[in-house]
């Protein structure tokens, strides 16, 4: 099976009770597993956050009402690595310091359920990540192993020339796909797994790939993996947090709705089934329009999003409400070429100004939709006061 070439990858595993570390030190080309097991027959993988500035309670909510074998916690993009690459530069943190915030709240529970966390809130320094979670931990007098995924070495030369200037060899980070963390469930049953930049749809597929005895060349069921993992990855997204309109009947809803929103969670089958859901009782929406404009989101080619694990086509993804709080989703293939021959490097480079982002509402009942927002945001803020 061709593979994508690219950096080298640790794996750091710790107790909180034990001072030595457990490290390995895999290297592309990727090969396959050796007589996967299948641990079960589905797996349920929740999504807990879709950008840095996600809520926590929403994770926790969805902890509360849903059995979830996983939950992921997709808290890192280019904006947020560069972030993390300043403040470490500078004395802070390179993982994401929220990660304190998540851990006190989701960790109690978690455990309680087996539900293992997978994050990607290591940012440019999974290892104090893993320190610090392992320290939260132990004040919650909780005992669970956390495992550490980080690049540690890329080939300068390997770069494109626009970027070799002025970019130090501990700057650069590659997108990793999903093998790392499969080789962390598969050696340490963790209860957490912490990683640098991995592809937002890896962190999801990676516990398919693990609990459903999938194997690398299996690329049907990987496609559906990662058809899964797109559609989470956005968290609220999928759920109609983007797709209420008072000027469109077909997506009005109550103010009290939006705000009941439930974060998605996928209940993936060993035969690549896939089913996207929200929790019972929750408002927002999940139909056919909803998981539609996200398989359409950040896509450049619907017959070829790349990832480092597999190149999918979407084009003949179909989606089949079965429940006003389930839809099953099929269709996806590999593309052709199925494989990509290289990762995703990137580095950040100081050009001497900064961007800002705004949000604006167009269109026929515009207004409506921005006090929508502002009434989202207002509530958010009092309770989290």
């Amino acid at each position: 099976m061709a593979s994508p070439t690219g950096s080298p990858w640790e794996v750091f595993n710790d107790k909180f009770e034990s001072s030595s570390s457990k490290i390995d030190i895999c290297t592309y080309p990727l090969k396959l597993r050796l007589s996967p097991q299948r641990q079960r027959e589905k797996v349920y993988i929740g999504c807990g956050a879709g950008f840095a500035g996600d809520r926590p309670i929403a994770a926790l909510k969805l902890l509360q009402r849903v059995d979830l074998d996983y939950i992921v916690l997709e808290c890192l993009a280019e904006r947020t690595l560069v972030d993390r690459f300043q403040a470490k530069e500078h004395g802070g943190e390179g993982y994401d310091p929220r990660i304190l915030e998540w851990m006190h709240l989701l960790l109690p529970l978690a455990v309680e359920k087996g539900t293992c966390i997978i994050t990607n809130m290591g940012a440019v320094d999974s290892l104090g990540a893993q320190e610090k979670v392992l320290e939260i931990a132990s004040s919650l007098d909780i005992c669970i192993t956390v495992s550490a995924v980080c690049q540690f070495t890329t080939k300068k030369e390997d770069l494109n020339p626009f970027l070799k200037g002025g970019i130090k060899d501990s700057h650069i980070s590659t997108y990793l796909g999903a093998a790392p963390i499969v080789e962390c469930l598969e050696k340490c049953k963790p209860n957490v797994v912490i990683t640098s930049r991995v592809a937002d749809a890896a962190l999801f597929l990676a516990p398919m790939v693990y609990e459903l005895g999938w194997n690398w060349d299996e690329l049907d069921l990987l496609a559906q993996g990662t058809l899964a993992g797109h559609l989470l990855e956005c968290g609220c997204q999928l759920t109609g947090g983007y797709f209420m309109h008072p000027g469109d009947k077909s997506r009005d809803m109550s103010f009290e709705c939006l705000f009941n929103l439930s974060l998605p969670y996928a209940e993936v089958g060993f035969d690549g089934k896939v089913c996207v859901a929200k929790a019972e009782g929750s408002g927002g929406a999940l139909n056919f329009s909803t998981c539609s404009e996200q398989l359409l989101y950040e896509v450049a080619d619907p017959g070829a999003y790349i990832t480092p694990d597999l190149i999918v086509d979407f084009q003949d993804v179909s989606f089949q409400s079965l429940s006003s709080n389930k839809v099953l989703c099929s269709g996806a293939k590999p593309s052709a070429p199925s494989i990509p021959d290289k990762l995703l490097f990137i580095a950040p480079k100081h050009y001497g100004w900064r961007g800002w982002g705004e949000i604006s509402y167009g269109g026929y009942q515009c207004v409506k939709r921005a006090e929508a927002a502002d009434f989202l945001n207002w509530t958010q803020r009092r309770d989290c006061s």
